[in-house]
């Protein structure tokens, strides 16, 4: 008799524990497909995102063609025009080192020097 009810015990906690995994499965399978249900409606308007940038991008592509030389070329005049300041300072700096080192030390510089200088402090 014992035999009996353990076999009975057993056998309703189990059903007590298929029911419990069924109730979780079914949980999951209308999660499952409300997902999709969201993906399903959501993609057509993904797929029209992803066409308005596939068509924004080409677009930069071409505007770049047409920028890029610019930049370029604005870049290498920049380029020059400091290499050329560059070099002019440096020809001037030996030619009139000796121009400029009497300026330094002349009256004019030490007065204007002061004058900045106090100019600084009162700004």
């Amino acid at each position: 008799m014992t035999l009996n009810i353990f076999t009975a015990l057993i056998f309703i906690a189990e059903l007590i524990i298929t029911y419990s995994l069924m109730k979780l499965l079914i949980r999951a399978d209308k999660a499952i497909l409300n997902g999709n249900n969201t993906i399903l409606t959501i993609k057509p308007g993904i797929k029209d995102i992803c066409l308005l940038i596939r068509k924004i991008s080409e677009q930069l592509v071409e505007f770049s063609y047409d920028i890029v030389p610019k930049i370029v070329q604005k870049r290498d005049k920049v380029v020059i025009k400091f290499v050329r300041k560059l070099i002019i300072t440096i020809i001037l700096l030996k030619f009139n080192f000796k121009i400029i080192k009497n300026f330094l030390r002349s009256k004019p510089y030490k007065i204007l020097s002061k004058g900045f200088s106090l100019l600084k402090y009162v700004v």
